[in-house]
């Protein structure tokens, strides 16, 4: 083979390497371009937030008023579930008469509750580029979409975190509610706690199935 025709395979070579390269890079782009459309990558804005403690950015991409009215009922449910009837109705309707102050306070206990748990999934911050925490989202959250909503499940083997998220615009998704039994049960405790003794059976009933719930919330695994 002559050098000259050596050099010319070896051009051609070069160029499909070259036309290989580029095709990989337009597609890598055109990939990261439509998955900053989907939930796992509006979660990972979360962690990231989260971790950061930017309050401003987490504002952005979690709607903590929603969260915290779509958790209030959760948390009277399960300060109500498995109770007998009378029992349920009787917490309820203490619930229900507290003070519109006094109801301000529980609100904004429950929201910190809620920061520190979102805080507690997403883990202390680290030198890890926000790229490699968006592709290890998926591999961390069960995500599923349906339509304008999407639902994200951390499971453990007892236990799950549960993140519904609804979409904002075309690129965007934000956090509108957040299920987990444990945190309830424990601020049901506290609001229990907080409500005034009646020294009845029932109240005494209500108040022994709340202070048997554990003193910690189950560990999960953390987000990237």
């Amino acid at each position: 083979m002559s050098h000259t025709t050596k050099s010319h395979m070896l051009r051609w070579i070069g160029l499909i390497l070259g036309g290989l390269l580029l095709v990989v890079l337009a597609g890598g782009f055109l990939w990261w371009q439509h998955y900053k459309t989907t939930p796992a990558y509006s979660l990972a804005l979360v962690v990231d937030a989260a971790q950061r403690n930017d309050v401003e950015a987490f504002d952005q991409v979690v709607d903590m008023e929603r969260v915290v009215d779509n958790f209030i009922p959760q948390v009277a449910q399960t300060a109500t579930g498995g109770l007998a009837s009378e029992v349920a109705t009787s917490l309820r309707r203490q619930l229900q008469s507290l003070a519109p102050d006094v109801m301000a306070s529980v609100q904004q206990t429950i929201k910190e509750e809620i920061r520190k748990r979102i805080n507690e999934l997403a883990g202390p911050s680290g030198a890890r580029p926000f790229f490699l925490t968006a592709l290890a989202i998926p591999f961390k959250a069960d995500i599923t979409k349906s339509n304008e909503t999407a639902k994200a499940t951390i499971n453990t083997h007892d236990h799950q975190v549960e993140l519904t998220m609804e979409r904002i615009d075309d690129s965007h998704w934000r956090v509108i509610s957040l299920r987990d039994d444990a945190l309830a049960g424990r601020i049901a405790n506290d609001i229990v706690k907080n409500l005034p003794v009646t020294g009845s059976q029932l109240d005494k009933g209500i108040r022994k199935q709340l202070q048997d719930l554990p003193e910690t919330l189950p560990k999960l695994p953390l987000l990237p």
